[in-house]
């Protein structure tokens, strides 16, 4: 009975996600659009009801079984707008998680979540980056966010960590950080039992127990060793790239 009360709680949740994406996206946002307010604050204020909600959608989870979750050290990501959030991803939420926590930032989005009609209105109202530029002008764009004091959550992978827990990096969000002289905020996430991957669909929950998140936030990675190696931009990028990585590893023992 546990597990098909998950299994129903599960498609309830992602229903009304996608209900409320859709509906929000007919009604706040085009309004949001033609208030005769300056794009920064259209922008503030689609974050600020974006984060709302997405609270409200892990609080629903929570309450009705289908998750848990910890946060360890969120105070970290609420310091402040401008930070530069790197995270792993095992998970199709853990982006949700990410923006209820933090502090209003941008976000890079790849272009089935820009695509998708639940989130179609909501990430262009919030000013979010599509991730499907030539390298050369995502790289400026991130940058130039981070150099005017937006904020910016990335995931260093490109794409879903494999349920094996193996982190391959790419080394883009280490030159956006060198190029913008940014520190990071590592946050490493992991679920178990695992859940919600690349190679799962909604449906395939844990048999046995509700999956129980933990978020945990590092302290900044000074990159100013990094800045430090001369006219060499691409072994600076590479030594940072995996530095995050073992910084993830680091935060990825956390189990409650």
């Amino acid at each position: 009975m546990n597990y098909y009360w998950r299994l129903f709680a599960t498609f309830l949740s992602f229903g009304l996600f996608g209900l409320g994406g859709i509906v929000t996206s007919l009604t706040i946002f085009p309004v949001i659009y033609i208030l005769p307010i300056a794009k920064p604050r259209k922008i503030i204020l689609s974050r600020r009801i974006m984060r709302f909600c997405f609270r409200g959608f892990i609080a629903f989870m929570k309450t009705i079984g289908v998750l848990s979750y910890s946060v360890h050290n969120a105070e970290r990501l609420q310091a402040r707008q401008d930070l530069l959030i790197v995270a792993n991803h095992p998970t199709l939420i853990d982006v949700v998680f990410l923006i209820a926590l933090a502090e209003l930032p941008n976000c890079v989005i790849k272009r089935g979540v820009w695509n998708n009609p639940c989130m179609f209105f909501m990430v262009r109202s919030a000013g979010f980056i599509k991730n499907s530029a030539t390298p050369e002008d995502f790289l400026h764009r991130c940058t130039e966010t981070l150099t005017k004091g937006d904020g910016l959550i990335i995931f260093p992978e490109g794409t879903r960590t494999p349920p094996n827990g193996d982190i391959t990096m790419h080394r883009g969000c280490a030159h956006i950080a060198l190029n913008a002289k940014k520190n990071l905020t590592p946050v490493s996430i992991t679920c178990r039992p695992i859940t919600l991957t690349k190679h799962h669909r909604w449906y395939n929950i844990p048999k046995t127990k509700k999956p129980h998140f933990c978020i945990s936030v590092g302290s900044d990675i000074e990159i100013t060793d990094f800045l430090s190696i001369k006219n060499d931009h691409n072994n600076a990028a590479r030594q940072l790239t995996a530095h995050m990585k073992d910084k993830f590893i680091e935060g990825m023992t956390c189990q409650t």
